[in-house]
């Protein structure tokens, strides 16, 4: 198997063009981290972000390589989605690959179950909440809607007239989204994104981008000219993924973020988008919005057994935590250490 490594930044037009062409044409990848734009934005902002191209384009592997040959997907923590760049049902040896990208592992945790390369290499199994607009009628209950068009209207009352923007190019509105978004991981307990330079870097360019298969997306809620809610996330040609949403907690009692959320989905078919993506996790909004799930899987896959024999214990012990009654002691402490090291 023919596999050539390239910096994402040098890769021939012609192989992104090919990159693209295979994304559109696999619904499977229809998420905008699929998108050759994606990787090539974060190579933009750290210089470990390679490409492998397998058989002279019949498959790419976007990855970052640390100096001791260890992979992680492009983006780090801020990758929602990642695998091959493939048609759907490709195959190949994904141990080989590896060795051509001079990997000691590559660890996943969010690739498509339907990637079955992968699944030997599989140690956990996900889902992502997905709101296929083109299937609902009505998203959410109605006494969700009913209970937050009573919001709006208070709001209204309170503070003055409403104003929705779906998709504004706003440099200090992004700004304002991301320090929201800091302060509210630190209130949380989870770790910071924002913290390091690189990935604010990468929301500024990602937010230039136009193009209709892959543009980044900001969008905002003012009352009485004031931005109160806003919302930083990526779209393709016709699937949006709900990414960074922060809100001023003065208007907590509000729910603005919510509020923002519903008028995203109510206008996103004026943009021509039949899903949004709200990312992994079992977030409250999004358990009473979803209609669909896209399985994920979690692993790693290694050259070294004794590697792969470290990745499954490692992946034991997280779910026995999980599962023990001391659990709500252990787990934030764990995730936040996790979260670390994927970001690292």
């Amino acid at each position: 198997m023919r596999v050539v490594v390239s910096p994402a930044n040098q890769l021939p037009d012609k192989l992104a063009i090919r990159w693209a062409e295979i994304q559109e044409n696999n619904p499977g990848l229809a998420s905008p981290f699929f998108r050759p734009e994606f990787t090539q934005a974060v190579a933009r902002v750290r210089d470990d972000v390679l490409v492998a191209c397998i058989e002279d384009g019949a498959a790419f592997l976007p990855f970052q390589r640390s100096s001791f040959g260890l992979g992680r997907p492009v983006g780090g923590a801020m990758s929602d989605y990642h695998g091959l760049i493939a048609p759907p049902a490709y195959s190949c040896d994904m141990a080989e690959v590896l060795r051509a990208c001079r990997l000691q592992r590559w660890i996943f945790d969010h690739v498509p179950a339907e990637q079955a390369v992968f699944a030997p290499w599989q140690t956990v199994s996900t889902s992502s909440p997905i709101l296929d607009i083109s299937e609902a009628d009505h998203a959410g209950s109605t006494s969700l809607h009913s209970n937050h068009r009573r919001k709006w209207r208070r709001l209204e009352e309170a503070h003055g007239p409403i104003q929705v923007d779906l998709d504004v190019q706003d440099p200090a509105l992004l700004a304002t989204c991301i320090k929201w978004k800091s302060e509210q991981y630190r209130r949380t307990g989870n770790l910071d994104l924002f913290s390091r330079p690189w990935t604010r870097a990468l929301a500024d360019i990602i937010s230039t981008y136009r193009e209709p298969h892959f543009a980044g997306m900001l969008s905002v809620l003012r009352v009485d000219g004031r931005p109160i809610a806003v919302h930083f996330g990526m779209r393709s040609l016709k699937f949006w993924h709900y990414w960074f949403p922060a809100y001023d907690p003065e208007f907590q009692r509000f729910s603005p973020g919510i509020l923002l959320l519903l008028k995203m989905i109510k206008d996103a078919p004026t943009l021509g988008i039949e899903a949004i993506d709200f990312g992994k996790g079992e977030n409250h909004y999004k358990l009473r919005l979803f209609n669909r799930r896209v399985p994920l899987l979690e692993g790693c896959v290694t050259i070294n057994h004794p590697l792969w024999m470290v990745t499954q214990t490692q992946t034991k012990l997280k779910q026995l935590a999980k599962n023990s009654p001391a659990s709500d002691y252990i787990i934030p402490p764990m995730r936040r250490l996790i979260q670390w090291a994927r970001f690292r």
